[in-house]
């Protein structure tokens, strides 16, 4: 496959992760702070900013927030990551099957179009289930070849990175108050798990449970050790299992790190955790491109995200 097809089906992949991750943990956010028994401050936001990937940033009102994670330019938000998935698919076009690409078009002009600042939450659900409908339009009517592979690879590798980072930042946040149902109600449904979480474990939800769905469990497919091992997959299916290159290596060694870890190891040492994760996503985002997407032309930076662990297609006006 040329390199330019291969970056730009993993991008569109990525930013649809991304932009259903970013619609679902502010619409949860926005719950939670009205949920909550007491009045959120400024550090509130502060930390939900960060933990949409807007590091550094010192918003700390709800209506700054709100519209930097939707429409902002200068970190990842909703409308951005939409935009920047139709721009990868109208480049591999001719791959995608005609219902595929006209959904995610049809959702970046609706979205744009869309009066969100009235009606927040009829916006968010909007993105997140056509998404949904985009995601089984993948899987339904296009061929399950290389191309429906490094879709996979983007999608997964996204998704593993995007809940680690969730799960961490809140167990670390939420260290001094291990019984706080409420947030970690709040860290499932971020997650698009929380009926998942109580169909498998039952009524009752506590830290360990949920640092153990959704880093560690097999089988659901929003947790971490889930996504590590289907992006694995796909790379082996490009690769062909006579190579072992270095995605393949790395990505095994970030699926044998969710392999050996365990509840209380993580729950001790959250921060640490996420930093491996990040290093090996890292090296992998170094490897992806020399390995697949050198020599292409399109754009393969990581903006305003460190330690994210694939390429990011900039913005084009």
């Amino acid at each position: 496959m040329l390199s330019r097809n291969a970056t730009s089906l993993t991008l569109f992949g990525r930013h649809l992760e991304r932009a259903d991750h970013l619609a679902r943990i502010l619409g949860v956010h926005v719950a939670l702070a009205l949920d909550r028994t007491d009045e959120p401050g400024p550090e509130f936001w502060v930390r939900f900013m960060e933990l949409a990937g807007w590091r550094g940033s010192d918003t700390g009102q709800r209506d700054q927030a709100v519209e930097m994670v939707v429409s902002g330019s200068l970190g990842p938000s909703v409308l951005a990551s939409i935009a920047a998935a139709r721009l990868a698919a109208q480049a591999v076009r001719p791959t995608l099957p005609t219902e595929l690409y006209e959904q995610i078009n049809t959702l970046h002009w609706r979205s744009r179009e869309a009066p969100w600042q009235r009606d927040l939450y009829p916006f968010l659900m909007d993105v997140q289930m056509s998404i949904r409908l985009s995601d089984g339009l993948l899987e339904d009517t296009m061929f399950h070849d290389e191309a429906r592979d490094f879709v996979l690879l983007g999608k997964f590798v996204e998704r593993a990175a995007n809940v680690t980072t969730v799960v961490t930042r809140k167990s670390a946040e939420l260290a001094d108050t291990p019984e706080d149902a409420l947030e970690w109600t709040a860290v499932l449904k971020s997650c698009f798990a929380f009926e998942s979480y109580q169909a498998h474990y039952g009524a009752g939800v506590s830290a360990d449970r949920v640092i153990e769905c959704l880093l560690l469990d097999r089988a659901l497919p929003r947790s971490a050790r889930f996504s590590v091992s289907t992006a694995l997959e796909a790379v082996t299916r490009i690769e062909g299992k006579t190579r072992n290159s270095r995605p393949m290596k790395l990505l095994a060694r970030l699926n044998g790190m969710y392999l050996a870890a365990n509840t209380e190891t993580i729950a001790e040492h959250p921060l640490e955790f996420d930093a491996e994760c990040r290093a090996l996503l890292r090296q992998l985002e170094v490897a992806l491109r020399e390995t697949y997407f050198h020599p292409s032309k399109v754009p393969a930076t990581v903006t305003g995200e460190e330690g994210r662990g694939m390429p990011q297609q900039q913005q084009q006006r």
